[in-house]
């Protein structure tokens, strides 16, 4: 079993080194001792012998330096790259992980999927199975609003219904106080078919439980039987408007509807997760399927406590810079999903200074930060940088999903632990005292009291 994912992943890789070749991209490794630059991620580290007190870091990913290409007039790259994030790891994460990364410049949006679809359909062709050639496009508002991921699972249907509307009139303060505010928050309903015959009793109030782990008050449901809803809320809606969830809905004999209410961004997520939850309960995710989908027209921003982040990263184009409403600005930004799961994505860059250095300043990255920790790349871009972009592929996130594994350390030849940790050589391990003394690096040993 081993080999043969191992047999795969070479076969994978050779045919996207040969599929990018036939396209014209240049092979071109990028430096894994670099500058540490703020992605989103933890820095892994690395001391400096020779200059005292400074550290190089290890790449998050060649971002930077693939745009740079571009600037430099490389029109084509692509690099099988190494990529180091020092992040809380789960099934799909490693502190190291594989990317194809590929840049190009004097592209469009569709210049660059046009690649990626070509890529990824030689790869798993190569590798026996059988995909479209082109793939479904979902923006980013739709998928949030119909199934509460930026990486919906398109296998089955299911999709969250929004019935804000229909609760604002509802006698039930709780709901009516949610539904004044619509930008911020919402009320979505998710209908699972023949739950009624499914479920127990108990199990539906066990579901409470499941999205109470992820931020919800409390999970409401109707259920459709031979004469009409029931349920604890009915009492708080007109039998027009009962009559209207029915509808809206699409309710039949025997289906459960559940609802989820409050800020959007939490009822997005547990109802998402509860969404993948129940079909799986319900055992209605086929096997053996890929549904691929491109997700775009990402917004540019997120605004979390007061701060403002780049969604994807700050060198995305921005569609329109100069909406009032942060949030509300899209970027040139496009992932690609695959069952659920986001295999890679990318962007069109930002090949102005004065747009690059405009973002900065909507992030709150002063000058002097900004000329610190990108100064290389502002100055690049003062010289005529042509328009570019790219993307890159998670090579581990696509070999688990070709070999139906369930976590990418089955596809990688030494994996680390969930606690970062290789078993066979015992790194991380401590090192020798001169060792430490000629990276300028004192160690502080405890004194017992």
């Amino acid at each position: 079993k081993s080999f043969d994912i191992f047999q795969l992943r070479s076969k994978a890789t050779i045919q996207a080194r040969n599929t990018l070749d036939e396209l014209g991209f240049l092979d071109v490794e990028t430096p894994i001792l670099t500058k540490s630059t703020p992605e989103g991620a933890r820095d892994y580290l690395v001391p400096s012998r020779v200059h005292a007190g400074e550290f190089y870091a290890l790449p998050q990913s060649p971002q930077l330096f693939k745009q740079l290409l571009m600037v430099a007039g490389f029109d084509r790259y692509f690099q099988i790259a190494k990529c180091f994030r020092d992040e809380d790891l789960r099934a799909d994460r490693q502190p190291e992980f594989t990317q194809i990364d590929v840049e190009m410049s004097f592209c469009t949006q569709e210049d660059v999927i046009a690649v990626a679809e070509k890529l990824i359909y030689d790869i798993f062709t190569k590798c026996g199975k059988k995909i479209p050639s082109s793939f479904r496009r979902m923006k980013y508002s739709e998928a949030m609003e119909s199934y509460g991921s930026d990486k919906p699972d398109l296998r089955f249907d299911m999709p969250l219904i929004d019935v804000i509307d229909i609760f604002e009139k509802s006698t039930n303060e709780i709901f009516t106080d949610i539904a004044k505010d619509k930008k911020n928050n919402r009320i979505k309903a998710l209908r699972c078919p023949n739950g009624d015959n499914i479920f127990s009793k108990r199990q539906m109030k066990g579901f409470e439980d499941y999205v109470r782990k992820f931020g919800a008050k409390g999970l409401g449901y109707f259920q459709m039987k031979e004469d009409g809803l029931k349920g604890p809320l009915t009492k708080f809606f007109s039998e027009a408007d009962l009559e209207e969830i029915v509808k809206v809905t699409n309710l039949e004999v025997g289906d459960v509807v559940f609802f989820g209410a409050g800020d959007k961004k939490t009822v997005w997520d547990y109802m998402g997760r509860f969404r993948l939850f129940l079909a799986a309960e319900m055992n209605i995710i086929p096997a053996d399927t890929y549904e691929f989908l491109w997700v775009v027209d990402f917004p540019m921003f997120e605004v979390e406590d007061g701060r403002t982040k780049a969604l994807h990263h700050p060198f995305t184009m921005p569609k329109d810079l100069n909406k009032t409403d942060l949030e509300e600005i899209e970027s040139i930004a496009y992932d690609i999903v695959l069952n659920g799961t986001e295999m890679g994505g990318g962007s069109i860059r930002i090949h102005k200074e004065e747009i690059q250095s405009k973002v900065f300043e909507l992030m709150g990255i002063s000058q002097e930060e900004a000329k610190e920790k990108f100064g290389f790349l502002l100055d690049a871009l003062q010289y005529g940088a042509p328009s570019h972009g790219g993307f890159a592929l998670g090579l581990d996130r696509m070999i688990m999903l070709l070999a139906g594994t369930d976590s990418i350390r089955d596809v990688i030849a030494f994996p680390k632990t969930q606690k970062a940790q290789c078993l066979l050589t015992q790194a991380p391990s401590s090192v020798d005292e001169a060792q430490l003394k000629e990276l300028h690096i004192r160690v502080r040993k405890s004194v017992e009291s």
